[in-house]
């Protein structure tokens, strides 16, 4: 019994100096990519989606957090693509680009998180102007990107001890809402020899549904 009370304080001991070590730490300041915003829009002619991301500059899966730039990419997909398109959101107009292997548009600028709940979009196609609002997937409920690397963390202490530096932490993260009739975050943890832990978390909750670990 007395090695038992003593096996359980030494694990006790451990599990808060885990804890103090972790505390002491932002990992949300070693995301190289973030993207926080999905917005979207469906109907018979057009599916449509905004994803408003911070994504460092130049993008390189190395374990180094660089700087970031805000972009606004958009995707638009239609039964029969049309020969061009052309897509204003705020004061950014531009033309998108056809992915023939995809088989839908794209279209990447420089923009802020428009942070609202929903964003409005004029397409050009066909001769046609049509102007639509894509409404924004997260809820009040939804946890944000600096929720999700903390769920991840907590999930996965071991990991993010291991990389846990006295000046820093020695790897970069990368957190993406995804939407699935439902709110989801990818978050990834990629080491310097280019390894990486991928969780999958509920946008709601933040616990985790599932872990894997991707060799470089």
């Amino acid at each position: 019994m007395k090695r038992f009370i003593i096996a359980a304080l030494f694990a006790a001991t451990a599990i808060a100096g885990l804890s103090a070590c972790s505390s002491q730490i932002d990992y949300t300041k070693f995301i190289s990519e973030k993207r926080s915003e999905i917005y979207l829009y469906s109907d018979d002619e057009i599916d449509f989606k905004i994803y408003c991301t911070e994504r460092e500059q130049p993008y390189v899966s190395d374990g180094i957090c660089g700087e970031p730039c805000s972009l606004a990419e958009i995707f638009a997909s239609f039964p029969v693509p049309p020969e061009t398109l052309e897509a204003k959101v705020g004061n950014f107009s531009g033309e998108m680009n056809y992915e023939a292997v995809n088989k839908r548009f794209t279209l990447t600028f420089s923009a802020e998180p428009f942070s609202a709940d929903g964003v409005d979009v004029t397409l050009t196609f066909d001769g046609k102007e049509k102007t639509f609002r894509a409404l924004n997937v997260a809820g009040k409920d939804t946890i944000s990107c600096g929720d999700a690397v903390r769920f991840a963390a907590e999930y996965d202490g071991e990991l993010f001890k291991s990389l846990t530096r006295k000046n820093g932490f020695g790897g970069e993260i990368y957190v993406r809402l995804l939407y699935d009739d439902g709110c989801y975050y990818y978050v990834g943890v990629c080491d310097r020899e280019k390894n990486v832990s991928a969780y999958l978390l509920d946008g709601t909750s933040g616990k985790v549904i599932s872990h894997k670990k991707l060799p470089a």
